[in-house]
């Protein structure tokens, strides 16, 4: 049975590669038929060991058939092609806790009425309207819809695949129009044949209730995001700096209600109740006491995952957690490795797509290495330590609370590598102080606070300061260590290859082993050298031109994906620049955090010779403080002097060329000031060999012809990054004649408002036999040029990341 389901998931998991759902449901359907049919003959030829192993393969079938046909289910309500960009006038109801920004509340909602044929399905909205949103309301609205699109870089947060497991079938906004009215409480409305949705509303219209308590009773607090997000899963009130210290203690886990957050509440009233109800013995006649405890802690945990918002990390830790109670409830001795299993069948099944999660490898990888090294035999304590009693309380603290964050540890250093290209050393001290004091006394403390806050208040209130007193001082001790060499002990590593991977796997597997395996002593000598392969292969990220030949030189050239902005990563094998940082959207979130850190991660790029920010504009500068908190940058230049940076800022004009690792770059000036501060753009040449690349910031047309008086054909450019993103005002007949680009980039958000790139624009390039690439369809763009000697060498044409990293749920292909 075990292998039945372990074969079950594997089927599951394999249908992440496929990118046809439609021909693979069909390929799939046949081949199990197949297999049905090649198992039925075993009847007649018993003998067979080819068709004694038929019905083995069933399950895989099975588990890839159930995957398929849930994903072309949730594509089949995705808003066709043909209504995206259409104002579309919609009525329905608010879903969702709306999440609000400074100037945004967004929230889910779902279509009811529309005048087109886009109805029942939900949509992912941003409200810029001074109205402040509640759950249940029912909203006529003019919208304005894309199919769900997110950033494609590498080391980035897949928003496409994260959209789809929750349903979304379109994302857009509300148009300011006279057509947006709020017509009364879906409340009212009976809701026929729609259960689930109705419950969803009554939850939600609950738990915003609450949030309005909390705000209420902590309005003046610094700390009401943290409430937020730990009693109601409310995660939009954590500020940024919140997050960065999270990070660098390893603690983000303990501050978004998860698997870990369910188990602590079930595990309070299990105690609790057993130490109220043993005072009853009436009550043990009836029924057995652990039992009712169980069921109960089951109930509480249900409880609070409504709280949450019943979000899909909560779903998948219920799921985990009523499986093994419900196992111990049913008097049968089930294994535990056929609970875990039962447990990840269970959580594949609804939510197929979970395995793309990092939340979903990090609680089974957590869970299962607790369980499979951590043995009884190991958790016992020896008689002779409890004669001293400074000796037991040693051993009870080793045992039982400091190996389990070893292991823990341990277990996750792999997934955090691959997820995140970070690892915070310090974390296993931190969790050491940190999970007792928000699992045992902040998260229960919070979750009685919210039971009783409809009936009183003031106790309510006691309850949460308490709670939020225990943070403050957690924080404190956290910011110290951070302060003592956080920076130290965060561990930031590219990606890794696959040797790598599977020598990691290795060595922690060994270092993990419980006792009684043969040879376990020798394991820290046989795991060495282990450790020495992994570590080896980022030693030439330190020095990367020990991998070439002599005389040869490489240059790395990455357009990233930040929507309606631009930001450029050169690498040059031991010198890096970022040429413009993408927009800010708001205090907590730009896209130097979001997008460029965890792309320059996994490129291995662990510092910033130069950031080139060439205009102060917000989708060039805005993600500039998002990369200063995050990486070491030891030259600023811009054309604007009073840049919002920490840096000293050397203005492009008077920088001189130079050269690095065999690539020339220099900055191209027209020897005038513009009063269009995007005419002032800090325009850059880098030139390696034959191969030129001009990166042009905002110019219009009015520079365009001064960098052409003054320039002429030393313009001509291999790639050419679009001026002004490809608007009308950009790309004239001038600069094109002397650049005469291979291929032209056009960074650009996807459907964007302001029309770029405009068609003429592109056009104009195509008379030039110039190849267009656009950022909003393709993703990261990659160049790569190799130039020995002569001649260039290596060059295999520009690369996407969408198109090498497709998958079914991605709402667009590489165009």
């Amino acid at each position: 049975m075990r292998l039945a389901l372990l074969l079950f998931c594997a089927g599951i998991a394999s249908a992440v590669f496929v990118e046809n759902i439609p021909l693979s449901v069909g390929r799939v359907s046949l081949s199990l038929g197949f297999v049905v049919f090649l198992s039925c003959c075993h009847r007649f030829y018993p003998a067979s060991f080819v068709l004694k192993m038929m019905p083995v393969l069933c399950f895989p079938l099975l588990g890839l058939l159930w995957h398929l046909l849930w994903a072309q289910s949730l594509l089949n309500k995705r808003l066709p092609e043909e209504l995206e960009g259409v104002t579309l006038h919609v009525a329905g109801v608010v879903v969702t806790l709306p999440e609000k920004t400074a100037n945004v509340q967004q929230f889910e909602f779902r279509a009811l009425e529309s005048d087109s044929d886009f109805l029942g399905r939900n949509i992912l909205l941003n409200y810029y309207g001074d109205i402040e949103i509640s759950p249940g309301q029912y909203w006529q609205f003019s919208l304005r819809l894309n199919r769900p699109h997110g950033f494609a870089n590498p080391g980035g947060f897949d928003y496409e695949g994260w959209l789809f497991q929750r349903g979304i079938s379109a994302k857009g906004y509300v148009r300011n129009s006279m057509h947006n009215k709020l017509l009364r409480d879906t409340l009212t409305i009976p809701l026929v044949g729609n259960i689930l949705l109705k419950s969803m509303l009554l939850i939600n219209t609950g738990r915003y209730r609450l949030k309005l308590i909390i705000e209420r009773l902590l309005s003046d607090s610094p700390y009401i995001g943290l409430v937020l997000a730990l009693t109601l899963g409310d995660k939009s009130e954590i500020s940024q700096t919140e997050w960065q210290l999270f990070s660098a203690t390893g603690s983000n886990h303990l501050f978004v209600i998860s698997g870990l957050h369910i188990g602590m509440i079930a595990g309070f009233f299990y105690w609790l109740l057993l130490k109220i109800l043993s005072r009853l013995p009436c009550l043990t006649d009836i029924y057995p006491l652990q039992k009712f405890a169980a069921f109960i802690s089951l109930f509480a945990a249900l409880f609070y995952s409504l709280l949450a918002g019943f979000t899909l990390p909560t779903q998948r830790a219920l799921v985990m957690l009523a499986v093994f109670v419900l196992g111990g409830l049913s008097n049968r001795r089930f294994l535990v490795s056929f609970r875990y299993l039962l447990a990840l069948t269970i959580v594949l099944l609804l939510n197929p797509l979970a395995i793309i999660n990092s939340g979903f490898w990090f609680s089974f990888v957590a869970v299962g290495a607790l369980l499979l090294f951590l043995n009884h035999s190991d958790m016992q304590i020896k008689e002779w330590c409890w004669k001293d009693v400074v000796n037991s309380r040693f051993w009870v603290l080793c045992l039982y609370v400091a190996r389990p964050q070893f292991v823990v540890f341990l277990a996750l250093f792999l997934p955090l590598l691959f997820w995140t290209q970070q690892v915070s050393l310090i974390a296993p001290i931190v969790n050491l102080i940190a999970i007792p004091v928000v699992g045992f006394i902040v998260v229960p403390l919070l979750f009685l606070a919210l039971l009783i806050a409809l009936i009183s208040t003031s106790l309510s209130a006691f309850l949460i300061n308490v709670a939020v007193r225990a943070l403050v001082m957690l924080l404190a001790f956290m910011e110290y260590l951070v302060d003592r060499g956080g920076d130290v002990f965060l561990l930031a590593l590219p990606a890794m290859s696959n040797w790598q991977l599977v020598s990691l796997v290795i060595a922690i597997a060994l270092l993990l082993m419980p006792r009684g395996v043969p040879g376990r002593r020798l394991i820290p000598i046989l795991s060495l050298p282990l450790f020495l392969s992994f570590i080896s292969g980022w030693l030439p990220v330190l020095g990367a031109a020990s991998k070439r030949s002599v005389g040869e030189f490489v240059l790395h050239f990455h357009i990233a994906d930040v929507g309606q902005g631009l930001a450029v990563i050169v690498d040059t094998g031991n010198h890096a620049l970022v040429y413009d940082a993408g927009a800010s959207f708001s205090p907590d979130f730009n896209m130097g955090s979001a997008v460029l850190l965890p792309t320059l991660r996994f490129l291995g790029i662990e510092r910033l010779d130069s950031v080139i920010i060439s205009h102060g504009d917000n989708d060039h500068a805005g993600g500039l403080v998002g990369l200063e908190n995050g990486l070491e940058i030891r030259r600023l230049i811009s054309n604007d002097l009073g840049l919002r940076s920490g840096l000293k800022v050397n203005l492009c004009s008077e920088i001189q060329p130079w050269v690095w690792d065999g690539v020339e770059f220099r900055f191209l000036q027209t020897g005038l000031h513009y009063d269009n501060d995007n005419n002032n753009s800090c325009v850059l040449q880098i030139m390696l060999g034959e191969a030129k690349i001009l990166l042009s910031g905002d110019i219009e047309r009015e520079a365009e012809m001064g960098l052409v008086l003054r320039y002429g054909k030393h313009l001509k450019s291999t790639v050419l990054l679009a001026p002004h993103h490809g608007s009308d005002s950009s790309s004239s007949y001038a600069l094109l004649k002397n650049t005469r680009p291979d291929y032209v980039v056009f960074s650009a958000g996807y459907n964007n408002s302001f029309d770029h790139p405009s068609d003429k624009v592109v056009a104009r390039y195509q008379e030039f036999g110039v190849v267009p690439l656009y950022t909003a369809t393709s993703g990261m763009i990659s160049f790569e040029y190799s130039h020995k000697g002569e001649q260039m060498t290596n060059w295999e044409g520009p690369k996407f990341y969408r198109e090498e990293k497709f998958r079914y749920w991605h709402a667009h292909e590489c165009r």
